[in-house]
């Protein structure tokens, strides 16, 4: 129970008596240690979190739609003068918030012109300012903001990780900080910046905002000169855009979410698609004009998608099947039919383990490889297979077998005696498999000399192989 007598503090005249008396029953709730209340009809039901009576702790309750953030300055008394009094509120602060702003950290980054996505700005006008937006009032007693302003990279996506050297004035008030650009010194255009800022942003009761974080934006660019855009989520994965492409300042949005609706229902079909392609990565490109009209360019632009081989051999890391990078090919999705649809004129760059496709219109992309079907390095051993020589390192034994190794995705191995009966079929599981020296019933074979062959598409390889026992 809560005790101790403090002055009454009015709400203001405005304030509604429905939320007077949603608050009344909320104390009651509090006083009278009841985990919930039934309401009366036409009232939203309360459903009491946590009881405390130490000076400034928080308790929460929620309608549903609103919930209600009761702090307490100091001890409370008089519970029944609490319910009775006409328009009184007892000890500390009292607030509504809509539910979508209960969240203390950060609840929006904005900028009037700009486009938001996956919480960063695209295409904001040189000389607008960007705000953040937190879930509480924020106290400019007790915040000491700690915000930085960082220039990320420059129109022509070269990566500069500098601090901003030009004036920016920061104002924070009610729920959000305000970044100001010197009206001498805008924003430039094409640039990409960070914003980073400190825990210490608190509300107005001392209790942090928010983590440490950063956001980003981009500027809107300037249509007469050459720009590269890069994404947020990976600043490989980049656009250029040639001077003229466009008739005014322009920007694109870049998202690299492959879990989106489109795609995951473009990737369902690969596997019924001719080779079987495999996803690698994506990226979707949404060019707007200086007032976020959508607008395509009027000229050819590039996209490059990048591709992961930490090791440089050629190989895209994680890929089940072996993926080879000189498989890889950009598709086009063909949004009517929901596919990927393979372009042409694409240029490797190994060394820098990305792809760039020329394209006149801007859409959603795909990093697909199909299936390796080389059966170049295909080979089997050991030759001969002697288990009982007593020399497995050469020979082989019954525990070893006789493998197949750098085997393709898919396709078949055929065992055949010398006379060409088939002895043994099996699918490829890739890249390498045994062959257990049975034949197509389940007897082990007798010693002679058999012949293999690897197909895989229209592609063939043989051998031969020699069982002595």
């Amino acid at each position: 129970m809560l005790a101790g007598s403090v002055a009454a503090r009015p709400l203001p005249y405005c304030f509604p008596l429905y939320y007077k008396k949603m608050i009344r029953k909320l104390i009651a709730a509090l006083f009278i240690s009841v985990p919930a209340l039934s309401p009366a009809p036409g009232y939203c039901a309360w459903e009491n979190l946590r009881y405390s009576d130490a000076p400034l702790a928080v308790v929460y309750a929620s309608t549903g739609a609103y919930e209600v953030s009761y702090t307490v300055g100091e001890n409370c008394a008089s519970p029944g003068e609490m319910l009775s009094a006409p328009s009184g509120v007892w000890s500390g602060y009292l607030s509504l918030v809509p539910a979508n702003m209960v969240n203390q950290g950060l609840a929006g980054f904005v900028s009037t012109s700009s486009v938001a996505l996956d919480g960063s700005l695209w295409g904001t006008p040189p000389d607008e300012s960007v705000k953040l937006l937190f879930g509480s009032e924020l106290s400019t007693a007790l915040s000491n903001p700690g915000v930085n302003v960082t220039r990320m990279y420059d129109n022509t996506g070269s990566v500069l990780n500098s601090t901003y050297t030009w004036p920016v004035t920061f104002s924070y008030s009610g729920r959000q900080v305000l970044i100001i650009p010197d009206p001498l010194h805008p924003w430039p255009k094409g640039s990409v910046f960070s914003i980073s800022y400190s825990s210490s942003i608190v509300d107005v009761t001392g209790s942090p905002l928010s983590e440490a974080s950063t956001v980003y934006f981009s500027v809107l660019m300037d249509y007469q000169t050459d720009n590269t855009a890069a994404a947020f989520s990976d600043r490989r994965v980049k656009v250029s855009i040639p001077a003229n492409a466009y008739s005014q300042d322009f920007f694109l949005t870049l998202s690299t979410d492959s879990a989106v609706p489109e795609v995951t229902a473009a990737n369902a079909k690969l596997p019924s698609m001719p080779g079987s392609p495999e996803f690698v990565n994506t990226l979707k490109v949404s060019p707007y004009d200086s007032s976020g009209n959508p607008v395509q360019p009027n000229s050819s632009c590039l996209v490059t998608l990048p591709y992961p081989d930490e090791d440089g051999n050629g190989i895209i890391d994680g890929s089940v099947s072996r993926l080879k990078a000189a498989n890889l090919a950009v598709w086009h999705l063909d949004e009517g039919r929901g596919l990927w649809v393979k372009q042409t004129g694409a240029s490797l760059d190994a060394s820098a383990r990305q792809l760039t496709q020329p394209v006149s219109h801007f859409s959603s992309y795909a990093l697909l490889a199909l299936p390796d079907m080389d059966l170049g390095p295909v080979y089997a051993y050991p030759v001969p297979f002697r288990p009982n020589a007593g020399n497995p390192a050469r020979y082989g034994s019954w525990s070893d077998l006789i493998t197949f190794t750098n085997l393709p995705v898919q396709g078949k191995i055929r065992i055949y005696t010398i006379t060409g009966e088939l002895v043994r079929e099996m699918l490829v599981t890739p890249p390498s498999m045994k062959w257990d020296l049975k034949n197509s019933s389940g007897q082990t074979v007798g010693s002679g000399v058999y012949l293999w062959e690897v197909t895989a598409g229209k592609n063939r390889k043989t051998g031969k192989l020699v069982v002595i026992k």
